[in-house]
């Protein structure tokens, strides 16, 4: 039974558990608002989604699926492609352990 909660409480994406519990629906909302006052036009482009799952987002409270690290790289490689210095200022706002993963990146 144990290890079925910890299945529940992981990302759909990369199988870890979810550590950061912020749902990509609150995680857009702060990214477009940084966005919105550098580059509007890319801020209108991020959206937020919702898979339901047993983790509980710690802003609104719903349940969800999909880990901050992963939602934030997909939201990197959406920006890397259009504007790489804003790319690299968002890994360093909204981290959640990118830097990690990112073998190119420079500081």
């Amino acid at each position: 039974m144990r290890a079925h909660e910890g299945a529940a409480n992981s990302c759909v994406v990369c199988d870890e558990a979810i550590s950061n519990p912020i749902c990509p629906d609150c995680l857009a909302k702060k990214m477009r608002n940084w966005l919105d006052e550098l580059d509007p036009q890319l801020a209108s482009e991020v959206d937020g989604f919702s898979i339901e799952g047993d983790t509980t987002c710690l802003f609104c409270g719903h349940g969800m699926s999909i880990c901050a690290h992963c939602y934030s790289m997909d939201v990197y490689e959406q920006l890397a492609v259009k504007n790489e210095k804003l790319a690299q200022e968002f890994v360093s706002r909204f981290d959640f352990d990118l830097r990690k993963d990112l073998k190119n990146f420079d500081y």
